[in-house]
């Protein structure tokens, strides 16, 4: 049991907390794989009702640190407490009965399945002989869902709710579990504005109820919104924890990634050069409008809008994902409209997908054999020489900066913002035409953003079409030549120049 003398600073100096409040409590835990220290004796705790942002760059350590909270890692040394009972058995089955709850990007639930058997997946009241009593199943999610405050019918299924929804679903199960720790990780990484206003909401009226709340973000809007304290973990250690009033954005970066602001990349000119993509039309029918535009080799062509505006259903007619029934897809003047990906792909069309881990690679295969994974589709012959692949993956590591082992580490051991540039480098190999990018930064870290834009500005230079579909605002506005913006499934505005803005965007995405 820990107890008032072992409580770390703020908390013993400036908020008189006993350890009864604490529900987490962590002392020096390290976890290494291969050799390879990955979380250094790093030291954490959590206050019953206390927001506790947690920030870094991606390999930085957050997503181990999660894994052991939640008993899917055990670390090598170092000990955990929750709710004051230290850890014995690092098991998910005991953590999550220890009152740890955790909510990955990633939703785990079943759309063909009502709220209530979502919110109750595993855990269904038995009526008589056995048989799921469905009224009283009802009847318990209605009591979980009024403690977050959202009007969602438990007898819908799940598939018909919107994102925020789904997400107060899976918050509705972890109150039905009787969380005392709630961690939420990149909760809002593909919401547009007004979902995410929704979501913050909701996470501070769980707060109060009492639950701690172990938040991690890369916006950084959101830690200053929500956070009661800000810890920052940089190669694996604790750099610093801050109570929210300590710390500026400036400070936050710098600890973050090692260096200030205003180093981070700024959006440079790109000369637009010849040639022509002609979108003429394309729509399927209760799927998407009928939609037309132009651009430029070299422009990078941004697409707004509210989630579920239309702007993936868009880009994947554009990739042949859904095969349009009219309109066509010009460049320079030849049809590449795509039926389907394998000819998109050999039409010069390619698409990193938002979902990367269902969508955009293999999870159980190599770095390598992800890598190649493409540019099949592209090779005449039957056979690829490994050896001549492999070399040119080493450039891209080297090019984008991926932190891996090497070509033949499993892709699904690496951090989400590395996994994302190997997909992007998996692109790039085809040498398409035309880059289709699909919330490009989602789940990626400051440092890894900065990447990712100096290699769209290199696409561009080379005279490629740049298309990129992405909610963040303040991204959108500053790389965009041009923006598009989606409404009910059609196209509704087009702004350019001064007019790309937070105001004109949000106005044109929900205005009348």
């Amino acid at each position: 049991m820990i107890k008032d003398k072992d409580l770390p600073p703020p908390y013993n100096r400036t908020m008189n907390k006993k350890a009864s409040d604490i529900v987490v409590h962590v002392e020096d835990c390290t976890k290494s794989f291969s050799g390879v220290t990955v979380f250094d004796r790093v030291s954490f705790d959590l206050v019953a009702g206390e927001i506790h942002c947690l920030v870094g760059e991606n390999g930085a350590g957050k997503s181990t640190f999660i894994k052991i909270l939640s008993g899917a890692y055990v670390p090598d040394s170092g000990r955990v407490f929750i709710c004051g009972k230290e850890v014995k058995n690092f098991n998910p089955d005991v953590l999550k009965a220890m009152g740890v709850q955790t909510i990955y990007q990633n939703q785990f639930l079943m759309p063909d399945l009502s709220v209530a058997e979502n919110i109750f997946m595993g855990d269904f009241a038995a009526g008589k002989k056995g048989f799921m009593n469905y009224k009283k199943l009802v009847e318990e999610a209605e009591k979980v869902l009024a403690e977050t405050e959202m009007d969602i019918d438990p007898t819908r299924m799940l598939g018909e709710l919107d994102i925020t929804e789904r997400q107060a679903v899976q918050i509705a199960r972890s109150l039905a579990q009787e969380a005392k720790v709630l961690i939420l990780d990149e909760p809002t990484a593909s919401y547009g504005k007004r979902e995410k206003t929704a979501l913050l909401k909701l996470v501070k009226k769980i707060a109060a109820k009492g639950i701690g709340v172990i938040y991690i973000s890369h916006h950084l809007d959101e830690v200053f919104e929500l956070a009661d304290r800000v810890t920052i973990i940089r190669d694996g250690k604790k750099i610093a924890c801050y109570e929210r009033d300590e710390i500026t954005e400036q400070q936050l970066i710098r600890d973050m990634v090692g260096r200030d602001a205003d180093l981070f990349y700024k959006r440079e000119a790109v000369q637009l050069k010849d040639g022509l993509l002609e979108v003429k039309g394309l729509y399927k029918k209760n799927y998407i409008e009928p939609a037309s535009f132009t651009m430029c080799r070299g422009e990078i062509l941004g697409i707004g809008g509210m989630v579920g505006s239309g702007r993936t259903e868009l880009v994947s007619l554009l990739f042949g994902v859904v095969s349009p029934d009219g309109g066509e897809v010009l460049i320079n003047g030849t049809d590449v409209t795509s039926k389907d990906p394998y000819t998109a792909i050999k039409n010069g069309i390619c698409l990193i997908t938002e979902d990367r881990q269902h969508s955009g690679m293999f999870l159980d295969h190599s770095v390598g054999w992800n890598f190649v994974s493409a540019i099949i589709n592209k090779e005449k012959g039957m056979l690829l020489r490994q050896q001549k692949e492999n070399k040119v993956l080493e450039d891209y590591i080297g090019r984008i900066q991926i932190k891996t082992q090497g070509p033949e580490q499993e892709i699904r051991f690496l951090s989400g913002g590395n996994q994302q540039k190997v997909v992007l480098s998996k692109w790039l190999h085809t040498n398409a035409e035309v880059v289709i990018f699909d919330e490009p930064t989602k789940g990626i870290d400051i440092g890894a953003k900065e990447d990712v834009y100096k290699l769209m500005l290199e696409l561009a230079h080379e005279g490629k079409f740049i298309i990129m579909i992405s909610s963040d605002m303040p991204e959108l506005v500053a790389l965009s030549d041009r923006v598009l913006i989606m409404k009910e499934r059609r196209l509704v505005a087009e702004l350019s120049g001064s007019d790309i803005n937070e105001e004109k965007i949000l106005t044109a995405s929900i205005g009348g």
